[in-house]
Parts: structure tokens; C-alpha cells; sequence
């Protein structure tokens, strides 16, 4: 039993108990595994309620949740995965993981009436407008907001939007090359942009999101050349970027502005800093015994809070009215706050944008400001418009306004007592006298900004080319994005044996030549150490592993199919995710152009589920790792093999006996199988030459058998060791790693007729079995080979050479392969091959299997089609060609 609970600063709560010690609790959002952020996390609570002891506690990330979301709770115990509860999502959180944010940019993009909001920082206050203007536009059309975020003013998000629900896009901007390239990459552009404040970092973002037809609005709510030139010179923002922010401007034909000094000046529409209507408007009390006026905004010199705080002392005496002052909000400098407390005001810090009506509620009557005598100061308040005033008509509160051309306009508005430094005690008798009740004007609100802005859109021209000049440099763009097909492996050993993770890839690439295939591996350093610590051994396969994975790493690693393998080198499982996002975009895929096959168990893959969602992807349960793992490790193993199974559009097995296991263990359902979203498809072999050497090489005599693979597992010796008593003559190849069974290696080494290569490459395992007569699987049939569909049956069989194997599952007598379900079988069988060599004296063959015919190829090949075919962005392959194969191996798509 267990619950989902409630969601607070972007992730869930919730509890699991287990009739077991251990159970993990696993969570879906329709279907796609969520990141666990913690787990075991005391719940007294909880305890109490069920009666049972433990930490059942966990946290579940809530990025990217859209109300309505399905989300589910599961139990896993590492054999069984069940649903334990069911929550509705009825709060949004907007996505926090750069690719979610993007792709979800693009999916609001999409729309033709959707508007981009630019703003140049979100760190500090110049966001606050930005989001008037994200909230006018998204009660009418699909909105998404862009900001860069410049560290000297702060890393996190301005402190009142903390917790709001807005789509947007933070952009560090030391970081905004990646992000460019990921807008080039996916094709991002908006039809319309809204850009807040004419500062040059708002344009250069405008231009980065910008289409040849897009329509851009630009926005004033202060004298931005002021502020700008106030600032260090060496600053992007600095007074050096104002004459090329106003070059720019000029050619911008559509503009808004809070104030209507800034609209005569800037020939633009009035779009005021609109809000909401307050739902829960409560009247003053009839009687305080106290007055509270009260300011909640960003505290600066210029608001002439300091003098305001004077001023109200003098006017309570003046007025024989008690009267409270409160000022709340971000303080800068510092030094203001105490300035304010030692003159008997009550101070609070930064109030939560949710939090804000609530408080103001609380007043008698708002103050936005207060006259200053500072002569820098009248290049300011000339243009500027307190929000505080929509805040205070929103929850029908006066507000007290100082005088300045900006506001001239609203002195007949209902509630708004505009004051000059003299008159200010009047202005708060005539407040706290009103009898009519105080409304949000139509101007103040959304409908009407929204007005005012469909008036100026109307005006907005296309992109200047000036623009284009922002986004021209092409030297730090991504590559421009080619259909890719990304083959994600478990292990560090792709690229050398020619396992079905290279199988695959090389029968796509050779079917699409001009088609990017790449197959990845994740290593983790201690991984990389201990494989380079290993690389002295002649049994282990690090010798030959190391050097590969140093050349993946480097990106120089490609086939003689075209194919590239690439790993990534993560530091630490907090990095892989950072890791992984960076080499995609070093690399231009994207989920528009690409497609995923992932072969779990992939360890740390957790770290990157928000990465992977985006892509479609196919899941290959290439075998069966339940057997190799033990207690501890098989809840993570039951775990990676239920979230992605959960998530797959398509499964495909390696056998039916594993599609059975998985069948028996919950995780697929007889509705998958009819469906036909699982698929089974055995194992093929496409890396041999098309014509073999009909005579041995280099002078070997006698009668040579081959056995290549991993004999760390499964291998039956004893039946090896029978093989070679069968005669001298009978030379015994063995090939593969076996660092684990060195004591029954060395039984068999011992004997003059047995040769151990070590861990071979495909291409030298190839040369080899040209010299060989006969090739052997003597495995043993038990919980690990039960799973297994060798594939090395089908590359001595691509070379021509008959196969000699015990009988495991997964395997039937076929053209070239006998099977023995004992040794006595077994080896009269190795005995009349040697038997024949003998009166022949050549080389035995058989028949090689015709190029591109094989049924297990072809299957695959369809569903990789199929799937780029119904990628997320419902377009067809972007590059279908005629494959350079046989014609026949394109299947049908019906």
C-alpha cells in the first residue's frame, strides 16, 4: 500500500510500504518513468497510520507535470512490479530539464497564433514585467517566455515567481550557445515575439528564436537607456550596447508601453501592468487601531521609501491617525532595510507572487512610491509606472501614487489618489474617506492589455535584417541535425565482438547509407579505472576493451560500415545527465531527426529518463539479466526493465522464452502481444565477406574446432576436455575472455592439442575461422543460457563453417547446426566430422546463406521504419533513399 501525495516546490511527496524489506516504489507520468529524487525518508506519520516500522517516505520530481497527467505509483521487489495507487495531476509545474523546456518551446511554437515573451534577465525585477506580459497573452493564446539569467545578479529565478506555474526558458547566459544550438537544432521559431525592454540582450534572444516571417513587438516599461548607462561599460547590457540596442529598435515597427509617457515617446500601444481580479477582495476593518499602509515590491533609492517613512510619522501627527508603514520585498541596497527599521517600520523580505493578493489585503490603503529631490531620479520617474497600482485596484485598496508625468492619466481613475510630497497627508485622509468600492479598471486587466496588444501586433513587420546579423555566426551553431539512428548499449564492448547492438546498426546503415548511426555507451570513470587496471590480464577482454573505449571516447571510432560508437565518460551519476545533454548537442541530434534503441539493464540510465522521453524509442531486451543479478542489484535491475517496458512504443525480444519470463513477471500483458507492440526477433550475423577462402591459411594441419564467445558463464569443460581426448589431432581453438574460470582453464590449456587465443575482435575471430573446420557450442542449458539466442551460431555459419552444439533453448537443428541433448551425441558428431576431414583433407563448408535474406534483418529493419515514420514531429524519414542492398530487404510498411 502506498499513496502519491501532495506537490510542493516541484516534486511529489508520497509513502510505499512493502510486504518486504527493500521494495522500491516506482512512478509513472502517462506511462514514462519520473526521476526518484529520494527515498527512504522518515514518516512518522505514516508509521503511526499503518503500524508498521521503517523510513516509507519518498520524493518524485514534478517537472514537466501537466494538470491531467495519469500518475502511478508502483511497488517492485526485483521479481514483481504491481500498481499501488493512481493520482490526477491538479497542479502544473513547467518543465525544468533543458531538452523538456525546449521540446516543449517547440510544441507551443507550433501553434500560429502562439506569442514568445523575451525578456533580458530573470534573476532580479526586470522578469516581473516580463511575466505581465506572459500572463496578458497566455488567458488568450499559447505563450512561453525566454530570459537569459546573468549571474551577478543572482542564479535563481527573481524571488516573488519562485513557485509560479509559467512555461519559460532561463538561459545562463554563459551557457546560451547551447541552448542557441539547441533551438537551431530542433527548429525553433515563434511567428510572434513580445519583446520586454529594449536592452540588447532581449534582442539578441529575439533573434535567436526568430523565423524569416516573424513578427516582433517591443515593449517599454521604463527609461531602459537610463538604467543601461548606469551599469559597468564591459557589460552586455552596459552603456557600450546602447547606441546598437537603439539601432535596432528603430527598426521594430510595433510597440507597447506601461506608462503614457513612454507611449507618446515610443509611438506604442498602452499595455498596463495588468492583473488578475482578486476573488476574495475583503473590505478594511471599520475601526483599526491603526492605519496600515503598506508597500510589497523591489526596494530601491529612487522609490523614496526612506522619505516616505518620514513623511508618514509627520502625517499620523498631523492627522491625529495612528498609521503603520510596511515595506516588503527585495531590499538594494541592504543598508535600506535598517535605514527603515530604525525609523519604526515593519519590514518583511521578498513575498511569493502567490502570496501577494493575500498580503496586500491586509492594508488599509498601498503606496507605490514617494517623491524624491534626487536630480539623476527625473530620468527615471518621468517613464515610470508603479505595478503597486494594479495591485491595489486588484484587491480594492487606494492606492497612493506620487506625482509624475507618467501618471498624469490616471487621476480620475476610481482609487488612485495621485500626491505631491506636500500634499500626501491629504492624499491619505481623501484615501481612507472613499465610500465607492474600488475595482480593477478594464485597462488594468487582461482583456483590456490584451486589447492593447492585438492593436499593436497589428503593426509589427517581419524580421529586420538587422536582426538576422544577431544570429549569423555559424561557428557556434550546432550541426545542422541529420536523421539519426541512436543504438544506446549496456555494455562498454560494442564495436568488437559484433554483438546484435552492432548487427543492428550495420543493417540500417547499410539500407540508409546517408543515415547517421551511432552506438553509444555510458562509462563511468571507476568503470574506465578499472578497465585500464585490468588491461595486463590475457584472459579479460580489457585489453582489447581499453583501447576501444579511449577511441569512443575521443569520437574517432568508426566501422568498416560507417557506423560510429562514441562513448560518454561521465565523472559522477549527478553529471551523466549534463554529460549526455552536452554531447547531444555537440553531436545535432535531436528528437526531431532521431530515433533511440536502448538494450537495458543500462546502468544509471535513472539520470537521463527526462533526456530520453523526448525521443521515440524502441527497447530491445537483447537478453535476460534477472539471472545474473543478485538480491540487492535485482530490484534495480526489475526496476530499469519495468520503466522502460512501461514507456516503450515498441518492445522487441531476443526470444519467446524470454517474451514468456517477462509475460510471467506482469511486465508485458497478452494485449502487448496481440497488439503487436512486442515483437521477437532472433539473432542474425551481416559481418562476413562475401567470399570465403576455399584453403586454410598459414600451414595449419590436422582437424581445427572452434569455440569463441564469454566462458566466464555457462560453458560445460567437461565436455571440452572429452573433445580432446578424441584424438591428438584434433586441435581445440577457444576464444573469448575467461578471467573467472582460470582454474578449469588451466586444466584444458595443459593439453598439447588446445590453443587459447584470449578475447579476440570480431575481425580477428573472422580470420580465424577460415582456418577451421568445425565450430562447437558447448554450453550448458541453465537460468543464464536459457535467455540467450547465441549469435555466434550465425557468424561460423556466415562463414561457412557446420556448427556442433548442445542443446540449450533458443536453438533447433538447422542447415549447418546440429543439436545433442547429451555428450555421447555430442561428441560422435565432433568424431565423424574429424573422421571425414580426415579421408577429405580439405577444409569442411557448408552453403553460405544468401546476402540481405535473412527474415530476422528484415523484421528488424521494418520496425526501426516504422518507428522513424511516426516520430514525435509526425513527419515521414526526412531522407528516404534507395538502399544500397537488395532491393527486397526494404520491407513494406503495411
Amino acid at each position: 500500500m502506498g499513496r502519491i501525495e501532495k506537490q510542493a516546490d516541484g516534486k511529489y511527496s508520497g509513502w510505499l510500504v512493502g510486504a518486504e524489506d527493500g521494495t522500491e516504489p516506482l512512478v509513472l507520468k502517462n506511462n514514462f518513468p519520473i526521476k526518484l529524487l529520494r527515498k527512504d525518508i522518515p514518516r512518522r506519520d505514516v508509521n503511526s497510520k499503518v503500524g508498521l516500522p521503517g523510513d516509507l517516505g519518498f520524493e518524485f520530481s514534478a517537472e514537466g507535470i501537466e494538470i491531467g497527467d495519469r500518475l502511478e505509483l508502483h511497488a517492485c521487489n526485483g521479481e514483481r512490479s504491481w500498481l499501488v495507487h493512481v493520482k490526477i495531476a491538479e497542479q502544473r509545474v513547467p518543465a525544468g530539464a533543458i531538452l523538456q523546456q525546449v521540446m516543449k518551446a517547440r510544441q507551443v511554437s507550433k501553434s500560429p497564433d502562439s506569442v514568445a515573451i523575451a525578456c533580458w534577465e530573470s534573476s532580479h525585477n526586470p522578469i516581473g514585467r516580463a511575466h505581465v506580459l506572459y500572463n496578458v497573452i497566455a488567458k488568450h493564446r499559447p505563450a512561453f517566455l525566454f530570459s537569459f539569467n546573468f549571474s551577478e545578479f543572482g542564479t535563481k529565478l527573481w524571488p516573488p515567481l519562485e513557485n509560479e506555474n509559467f512555461d519559460r526558458i532561463v538561459i545562463p547566459w554563459d551557457d546560451r550557445h547551447r541552448y542557441f544550438s539547441l533551438f537551431q537544432m530542433v527548429g525553433l521559431h515563434f511567428p510572434t515575439i513580445w519583446l520586454s525592454k529594449p536592452r540588447l540582450p532581449t534582442f539578441e534572444l529575439a533573434a535567436r528564436i526568430s523565423g524569416k516571417t516573424t513578427k516582433l513587438i517591443l515593449d517599454h516599461d521604463d527609461n531602459d537607456h537610463h538604467f543601461s548607462k548606469q551599469t559597468k561599460a564591459d557589460r552586455y547590457y552596459g552603456p557600450n550596447s546602447v547606441p546598437l540596442a537603439s539601432y535596432l529598435q528603430r527598426a521594430i515597427t510595433a510597440h507597447t508601453a506601461a506608462s503614457a509617457t513612454l507611449a507618446v515617446e515610443c509611438d506604442a500601444e498602452i499595455v498596463r501592468h495588468a492583473r488578475p481580479a482578486y476573488q476574495s477582495v475583503t473590505p478594511p476593518a471599520a475601526h483599526p487601531e491603526a492605519i496600515k499602509i503598506g508597500f510589497i515590491g523591489t526596494v530601491r533609492p529612487h522609490k523614496g521609501l526612506i522619505e516616505a517613512a518620514r513623511a508618514i510619522r509627520v502625517s499620523s501627527w498631523n492627522l491625529q491617525i495612528p498609521l503603520e508603514f510596511h515595506v516588503y520585498g527585495d531590499f538594494s541596497p541592504a543598508s535600506l532595510k535598517d535605514e527603515l527599521i530604525e525609523l519604526g517600520v515593519v519590514v518583511q523580505d521578498n513575498v511569493k507572487n502567490a502570496d501577494l493578493f493575500d498580503l496586500l489585503s491586509t492594508f488599509d490603503v498601498v503606496l507605490t512610491g514617494f517623491p524624491t529631490q534626487g536630480v539623476n531620479d527625473e530620468s527615471i520617474t518621468k517613464y515610470q509606472i508603479s505595478s503597486k497600482i494594479g495591485d491595489a485596484l486588484a484587491v480594492g485598496r487606494p492606492a497612493l501614487v506620487p506625482y509624475s508625468q507618467s501618471v498624469e492619466d490616471l487621476e480620475n481613475v476610481n482609487g488612485v489618489f495621485i500626491f505631491h510630497g506636500s500634499t500626501f497627508s491629504a492624499a491619505i485622509k481623501n484615501a481612507m474617506a472613499l465610500q465607492t468600492e474600488i475595482g480593477l479598471p478594464h485597462q488594468f486587466s487582461f482583456d483590456g492589455a490584451y486589447e492593447a496588444f492585438h492593436t499593436a501586433e497589428a503593426k509589427a513587420t517581419t524580421l529586420p535584417m538587422s536582426f538576422s546579423l544577431l544570429a549569423a555566426d555559424k561557428s557556434e551553431q550546432a550541426v545542422a541535425p541529420q536523421d539519426t539512428l541512436v543504438l544506446l548499449w549496456k555494455q562498454n564492448d560494442a564495436g568488437i565482438y559484433g554483438r546484435r547492438v552492432d548487427q543492428i546498426a550495420r543493417s540500417y546503415k547499410s539500407l540508409f547509407p546517408s543515415f547517421r548511426v551511432i552506438v553509444l555507451e555510458f562509462c563511468h570513470r571507476t568503470t574506465y579505472d578499472s578497465i585500464l587496471k585490468q588491461a595486463f590480464e590475457f584472459s579479460g577482454d580489457a585489453k582489447i576493451v581499453g583501447p576501444a573505449i579511449d577511441r569512443k571516447i575521443a569520437r574517432s571510432y568508426r566501422d568498416g560500415f560507417d557506423v560510429d560508437y562514441h562513448t560518454i565518460l561521465h565523472s559522477s551519476v549527478g553529471s551523466l545527465n549534463e554529460d549526455f545533454m552536452s554531447y547531444l548537442v555537440e553531436q545535432g541530434i535531436s528528437p526531431t531527426h532521431s530515433m533511440l534503441i536502448l538494450f537495458p539493464v543500462i546502468r544509471f540510465l535513472e539520470e537521463v529518463y527526462d533526456i530520453i522521453s523526448q525521443f521515440r524509442c524502441i527497447i530491445d531486451i537483447v537478453d535476460n539479466q534477472f539471472p545474473w543479478a543478485n538480491e540487492t542489484t535485482k530490484r534495480y535491475v526489475g526496476s530499469q526493465y519495468f520503466s522502460l517496458i512501461s514507456m516503450a512504443e515498441t518492445l522487441v525480444f531476443n526470444s519467446q522464452f524470454n517474451v514468456d519470463f517477462f509475460k510471467d513477471y506482469g511486465m508485458i500483458t497478452d494485449q502487448d502481444i496481440e497488439s503487436g507492440r512486442v515483437s521477437v526477433i532472433s539473432n542474425w550475423y551481416s559481418g562476413a565477406e562475401e567470399q570465403m577462402p576455399q584453403e586454410r591459411m598459414g600451414g595449419e594441419t590436422g582437424f581445427n574446432v572452434i569455440y569463441s564467445g564469454n566462458m566466464n558463464d555457462r560453458i560445460d569443460w567437461a565436455l571440452l576436455e572429452s573433445l580432446t581426448l578424441i584424438s591428438d589431432d584434433i586441435t581445440l581453438h577457444l576464444v573469448g575472455a575467461a578471467r573467472r574460470q582460470i582454474p578449469a582453464l588451466s586444466r584444458l590449456t595443459a593439453r598439447k592439442n588446445v590453443v587459447y587465443w584470449g578475447p579476440m575482435q570480431e575481425s580477428q575471430v573472422l580470420n580465424l575461422l577460415r582456418s577451421c573446420d568445425l565450430a562447437i557450442l558447448p554450453h550448458l542449458s541453465d537460468e543464464i543460457s536459457s535467455y540467450m539466442n547465441p549469435l555466434k551460431v550465425h557468424m561460423y555459419r556466415a562463414m561457412g563453417v557446420p556448427v556442433i552444439s548442445t542443446e540449450v533453448l533458443g536453438l533447433a537443428a538447422d542447415d549447418g547446426l546440429s543439436v545433442f541433448p547429451d555428450h555421447a551425441g555430442f561428441l560422435d558428431a565432433v568424431k565423424q566430422a574429424f573422421e571425414q576431414h580426415h579421408l577429405s583433407d580439405k577444409v569442411s563448408r557448408i552453403d553460405l546463406p544468401e546476402d540481405g535474406k535473412n527474415p530476422s534483418a528484415r523484421a528488424y529493419m521494418k520496425i526501426i521504419i516504422q518507428s522513424f515514420a511516426g516520430r514525435k514531429d509526425d513527419k515521414k524519414v526526412l531522407n528516404p533513399q534507395t538502399p544500397r542492398v537488395v532491393a527486397e530487404l526494404l520491407p513494406p510498411l503495411d
